[in-house]
């Protein structure tokens, strides 16, 4: 009776969530343009008000209640079914199994050669190249150092050919992300002991466009997600089997070096740690153990590994800017909305001194760089962050409504699955994938055809003509489906898949108080997603 009660509770707030996600996701899209459901039907519905947006969230509520206790029923009688076969495979198979991925990652790249350079990779190349650049940490200097050095060398020893930098950067990239995914495949292995399910995984690595362009782009999230998706497996495996893994010092190392090394790709790295870290010492309390010796490390090595490269290159500290984003946009919101008559006149003065009036009207409710990248934040708030905490919370406390619908149209793309992936959804802007790079280097693909195929995906959408097959290619319907699998592991009192999973939802809760929705900021999301379904086919 009181197993049946617990599944209804966590059945109820899973439904709750997922209707809250939908209904609002489905306003926001429809009210831009960016709904996926361009259909005459689904375009004369529209928004939702009154009675039709009250039935549709009691019809939805109800809708995915029956569908996760059905699909709870469903993955517990077949786990019974199913008992696990004790099938090993020796080391000789996962180093095969490693090349072939390999190849069809390099067959992935003769589609786009040398490589994708894009997003942040000629600002940071500067810097590595030309000694009189200097280093600043805006960038992960890791990341700049990494990518920036490789690409240097292939320049200088081609004769100034930036071409064979980009490629010799895609090949020891490749290389990183094939040893992971190689690790990912035996780990679903080792989990189900299913060939469909490993055949699926593998092919999923091997083939699916977002894994296969981002393996040779120059940005630092590859990296980051990459490491990250090997600490989620090996937090799982810890979990598992607590006194086993800390008697294996290598793995206790890994999980470690992981973590560091995610971390030094990407500044929110970091964050993500201590929140996992708080997390749980408060969920797993019997558990310290792996918060004392392996999370509090990882922040720690992080940090002082971060300051010692800050110091070795003299690199300019960054602005602090990125990191309020969220609070901007809520401003800016409040302003775009309310005009003046928003603020007292003592925090309109404190306004006008940081942000230009011209930029609070550019608001733009998807990206908070048409105001963030104008706002005096070194020369004025940062001296001032006492009055202008106060300008953010009093403004918010007087419109809290204008503040949550900020941070839902700053994040939707990430968490409803019916969107269009658009940095500018006023301009009409798509943007899954810079796949085109910059003129610097010019694109030649070795096949022509694929290059098309991939420029169709990243430009054009073509994905998005095919229901179902489109929700793949979805941040919000990974989002969905991790969501999913850790409130399964809730329900099967799994701490494995809690705890590693747990990590990805607060990464993701990091890149929520970001400037805007990418791609590349939630690529674990796609890396975790065959992880996933083994957890839930799985033994």
């Amino acid at each position: 009776m009181r197993a049946e009660r617990r599944t209804r509770i966590i059945a109820l707030i899973l439904a709750v969530l997922f209707t809250f996600m939908q209904l609002a996701g489905w306003q926001i899209s429809m009210r831009y343009g960016t709904s996926v459901h361009q259909h005459v039907f689904f375009q004369k519905i529209g928004m939702l008000n009154g009675f039709w947006l009250v039935f549709a969230a009691v019809f939805e509520t109800a809708f995915w209640y029956a569908v996760t206790d059905f699909s709870f029923y469903f993955l517990r009688r077949r786990k019974k079914r199913n008992a696990a076969r004790a099938e090993e495979h020796g080391s000789r198979v996962w180093l095969i199994t490693g090349a072939v991925l390999f190849g069809c990652l390099f067959f992935g790249l003769l589609g786009c050669w040398p490589g994708i350079y894009s997003y942040d990779a000629q600002g940071q190349l500067a810097q590595a190249m030309y000694p009189e650049a200097a280093y600043t940490m805006h960038h992960p200097l890791l990341h700049t150092l990494f990518m920036g050095k490789i690409i240097t060398f292939g320049y200088r020893i081609s004769g100034e050919n930036l071409s064979v930098g980009i490629w010799m950067h895609s090949m020891v990239q490749m290389l990183i992300c094939t040893v992971i995914f190689t690790y990912a495949v035996r780990f679903i292995w080792d989990r189900t002991k299913k060939r469909w399910v490993t055949a699926i995984a593998f092919a999923y690595y091997a083939f699916f466009p977002t894994v296969v362009l981002f393996s040779f782009c120059t940005t630092k999230d590859v990296l980051c997600a990459a490491f990250l998706h090997l600490m989620v497996m090996l937090t799982y495996e810890m979990y598992q089997d607590k006194e086993n893994f800390f008697a294996q010092k290598d793995k206790v190392f890994l999980v470690i070096f992981s973590g560091v090394l995610m971390c030094l790709f990407r500044n929110n790295g970091v964050y993500a740690v201590v929140l996992m870290a708080v997390f749980a010492g408060l969920l797993f309390r019997e558990n310290w153990r792996v918060v004392c010796f392996v999370l509090l490390p990882i922040a720690l090595i992080s940090c002082f590994s971060n300051k010692g490269l800050q110091t070795v290159l003299q690199a300019r500290k960054p602005s602090m800017v990125e990191a309020v984003s969220v609070p901007i946009q809520q401003l800016a919101r409040v302003y775009h909305d309310e005009g003046e008559e928003g603020f007292t006149q003592e925090e309109l003065e404190l306004l006008y001194q940081a942000v230009p009036v011209e930029r609070l009207l550019s608001y733009d409710p998807a990206i908070a760089d048409s105001v963030k990248n104008f706002v005096n934040f070194d020369d004025v708030v940062a001296g001032q962050k006492g009055a202008y905490l106060k300008l953010w919370a009093g403004a918010g406390l007087r419109h809290p409504g204008k503040y949550i619908a900020s941070f839902l149209d700053n994040t939707y793309q990430a968490w409803y699955p019916g969107t269009s992936i658009m940095r500018y959804p006023e301009s009409g802007k798509y943007d899954y994938l810079e796949i085109k790079g910059f003129d610097t280097v010019e694109k030649e693909p070795k096949l022509p055809w694929l290059y098309d195929f991939y420029d169709k995906i990243a430009r054009k959408y073509y994905y998005q003509m095919i229901p179902g097959v489109r929700l793949l290619f979805s941040i919000g319907a990974m989002f969905w489906v991790v969501l999913f699998t850790w409130f399964y592991g809730i329900w099967r009192k799994d701490k494995g898949i809690m705890a590693s999973l747990l990590l990805i939802l607060c990464f993701c809760a990091t890149c929520f108080l970001g400037p805007t929705v990418l791609v590349r900021y939630y690529l674990n999301l796609f890396y975790i997603f065959p992880v996933c379904i083994a957890f839930l086919f799985g033994k």
